[in-house]
């Protein structure tokens, strides 16, 4: 099953110039992993600079191969005078996406949720009820919602170790992480998704019991 791999990374201050072309680089190499479906890059502005990379890959076991010269996390540590903290990377399966293809996405969002396992499966559900109306969908361009762990060398283990079960398996056992990714052609796209009284009250009602990290991010 497509497995998604979200890498973020925070640049150091007056380092924004080479951050990005490192990143572009390691775009460019990752063209070249086998398993690799697509890649997308960011950038956005949370406490200082910072680049998200949105990789996508044919299965867990490409991903698992790719790890000693594809993973997008250690291809960022090559520059570690670039960044200001250790880049995050979390491991992802779709619970639901959309796509427009006739506009490009040129602003996104994304939304980060870490939660107690006794209350993630309520919180997706609410999510979920929330980004089926078609009501919501109409002001995004390209959009998913997601669920999954930090990436870990305990969840290569559990991974490889299982031979009847994958990262699905792991995700539904172990994963305390939601993540949404919104993104749309223009501001007025934008400010109407987020003033749409569904979306105002699946965020009200989730906040009540953990906070969302939501960052604001420009496509590169």
């Amino acid at each position: 099953m497509e497995l998604l791999v979200v890498t973020l990374a925070h640049v150091l201050p007056g380092k924004d110039t080479e951050a990005r072309a490192h990143i572009r680089s390691i775009a460019n190499t990752l063209r070249s992993a086998p398993g690799l479906i697509s890649t997308r890059l960011y950038r956005g502005r949370s406490n200082g600079i910072v680049y998200l990379l949105l990789t996508t890959w044919d299965d867990e076991q490409s991903w698992l191969k790719a790890q000693e010269r594809h993973s997008p996390k250690k291809l960022l540590l090559t520059a570690t005078n670039l960044l200001a903290s250790q880049p995050e990377q979390w491991l992802l399966s779709y619970l639901w996406g959309y796509s427009r293809p006739t506009a490009p996405a040129q602003i996104a969002s994304i939304h980060i949720m870490t939660l107690d396992p006794q209350r993630i499966e309520q919180v997706q559900k609410q999510w979920l009820a929330g980004l089926y109306q078609p009501e919501l969908q109409m002001h995004l361009t390209f959009a998913f919602f997601a669920r999954g762990i930090n990436d870990t060398p305990t969840a290569h283990r559990l991974a490889t170790v299982a031979r009847t079960a994958g990262y699905q398996e792991v995700f539904a056992r172990q994963s305390s992480l939601l993540f949404g990714f919104f993104s749309w052609a223009n501001e007025m796209e934008r400010e109407n998704f987020y003033a749409h009284d569904i979306y105002r009250r699946v965020k009200r009602t989730v906040e009540k019991g953990a906070p969302i990290n939501v960052l604001s991010l420009e496509m590169l």
